[in-house]
């Protein structure tokens, strides 16, 4: 009886097939837009070098580090899982580590 009932479920709600494996490569303009960011930043860091405190430096330090592991992150397929992961884990943190050398600019400039 259950195996009737299954064949029943089976033809009226057939399973799907599985996906084959996904094109990982990202839209080019997701990459072109990466890419003036991370050029914006290079040039902001080296017109204002020499105007920037320490945590200014790390700020931007961190956030272009953080920008340049997103681009090779999307661009290099043949990465194992692994390795993949941990490089998400390491830009979400420095892209963080940016936010934070901000938020401590702020307080310093504002607040302190």
């Amino acid at each position: 009886m259950a195996t009737q009932y299954k064949k029943i479920q089976n033809k009226l709600h057939p399973k799907e097939q599985p996906a084959e494996k996904q094109d990982l490569k990202p839209k080019a303009s997701r990459d072109a837009l990466l890419l003036v960011l991370i050029a914006m930043t290079v040039v902001i860091l080296i017109i204002g070098w020499s105007t920037m405190d320490d945590i200014g430096h790390a700020m931007y330090g961190f956030m272009l580090v953080g920008m340049v592991i997103v681009y090779l992150n999307r661009r290099l397929t043949s990465i194992s899982e692994n390795v993949r992961k941990g490089m998400i884990a390491l830009s979400s943190t420095l892209l963080l580590g940016s936010i934070v050398m901000l938020c401590y600019s702020m307080y310093l400039q504002f607040i302190k």
